[in-house]
């Protein structure tokens, strides 16, 4: 409620009891009211009649039109009987009396409402709610698990935790989730649509595996353009240009035409015939994608049921397609590079198969990453690239950002969320186009 029409109401109120109250006390004296001897008779009569009307027309009978006169004759003679009146007060003593409850009643409200009330409901609520912390949502996922392996016959429930663990980065717990929700009964394209892009983060490419779960997808829902995307980046890592580019143009002909989304898949497959034409017939322009291209395009194609399959797959698309055109990759002027170093000193807790994540996030805001690429331990010193086609799958992009920090975490469990006994390290605050950043691992996070 506006807190200037709550106070409002709430005066009105106050000075509405006070003229209740004051009304009797500085009424004049000599304007006398009828006795109550007077008031109290015309009441009754008026219940008598009552009585009687209720007889006439059958209502009671005559034993419970006796029964009501007696009780009405009864309190009648009782309030007759009573104490007398008071007699009337002297003028200075009735001021008296209306000054005090001008003085106690306001302040008698506002204790009783500070003490029992809610004065905290007068305070403005924030726009948005306070976002968990990581801490938070770890502990919510582990007790979706925990659920589930009491209750294991909910697909629907697999099928959640699946898109948590997948959130979360922890994409082998999440592929045993959703291998349990087809077990016990999902049997959608989606389902296998998400299985697969979460196998396909997991190794970093479409290869094996997750296409065979798109293709399952595919079989389930012939027009399912998150499986259509994940199969046309797989058949781009297969240097199957022809085969990539029919997909996408099928993806293309159920978006809205003149959409972002079509605007970005007609650039992808612009691309992509640029890249078939430079290879000669096969050959891949610019070298064989990375693994980091092909975990941002396989993540980007099939993000799941909260984006739009659109989104998904122009992102996917335009993904696939910038690694074979590095020269025009969108966002490549706000690329950002350097090197990443491991401090000796933690050297010995290190094992070369420790999962390395190095990623940009805003300076300021949320944390999510712009831009994230996964190595291996092994591959320290790293030099690193970060650009727009590296960032998480509909997310904010880094060309977006005014200033990021760049940050280096090594994790033995491989897990995206930070766990304490992660190494990790960070650069300064440094602006999207940034060359020669370094980043040091050199801290043990608590």
């Amino acid at each position: 409620m506006n807190l200037f029409l709550f106070w409002a109401i709430a005066l009105a109120l106050v000075a509405l009891t006070l003229a209740v109250v004051l009304w009797p006390l500085l009424r004049r004296a000599d304007v006398a009211a009828p006795s109550e001897e007077l008031a109290a008779a015309a009441v009754y009569r008026d219940q008598k009649r009552q009585l009687d009307a209720d007889l006439a027309s059958g209502a009671i009978d005559a034993t419970e039109h006796g029964i009501g006169v007696a009780e009405l004759a009864q309190r009648l003679g009782v309030e007759l009987g009573g104490p007398a009146a008071p007699p009337p007060r002297s003028g200075i003593a009735r001021i008296a009396a209306a000054f005090a409850a001008v003085a106690i009643i306001p302040a008698a409200a506002i204790v009783l409402y500070l003490a029992l009330g809610t004065p905290d409901a007068l305070r403005a609520v924030p726009a948005h709610a306070e976002r968990p912390t990581d801490a938070q949502i770890v502990g919510m996922v582990e007790t979706l698990a925990q659920k589930m392996k009491a209750n294991p016959a909910d697909p629907q429930g697999w099928r959640l935790l699946g898109r948590s663990y997948r959130a979360l980065g922890r994409f082998g717990e999440a592929s045993e989730a959703y291998a349990q929700a087809a077990q016990h009964g999902a049997d959608d394209a989606e389902l296998y649509a998400e299985w697969a892009q979460t196998v396909a983060l997991g190794q970093n490419g479409m290869t094996g595996e997750p296409e065979a779960l798109a293709r399952k997808a595919l079989d389930r829902d012939a027009h399912n353009l998150n499986a259509k995307a994940l199969l046309a980046t797989a058949a781009y890592e297969h240097k199957d240009y022809d085969r990539a580019l029919a997909l996408w143009r099928e993806v293309q002909a159920e978006l809205p035409p003149g959409s972002e989304n079509a605007t970005q898949v007609a650039t992808a497959i612009e691309r992509i015939e640029r890249a078939r034409t430079d290879a000669g017939g096969g050959r891949e322009a610019g070298g064989k994608p990375g693994n980091a291209t092909r975990a941002s395009a396989a993540g980007a194609a099939a993000p799941g049921a909260a984006t739009a399959a659109g989104t998904a797959t122009a992102t996917g698309a335009s993904a696939a397609a910038d690694s074979a055109t590095t020269s025009t990759t969108p966002g490549a002027q706000s690329a950002i590079a350097g090197r990443v170093e491991l401090a000796p000193a933690l050297a010995s807790r290190v094992t070369p198969g420790d999962t390395l994540f190095v990623y940009a996030r805003a300076s300021t805001g949320p944390r999510m990453p712009l831009a994230i690429v996964r190595r291996t331990a092994a591959d320290l010193p790293l030099e690193f690239r970060l650009d727009d086609s590296m960032g998480m799958g509909g997310g904010p992009r880094l060309s977006s950002a005014a200033a990021v920090i760049i940050e280096a975490r090594i994790s033995r469990s491989g897990q995206a969320t930070p766990q304490p006994g992660d190494l990790t390290g960070h650069s300064g605050e440094v602006r999207p186009g940034t060359s020669g950043v370094r980043v040091v691992i050199d801290q043990i996070m608590p």
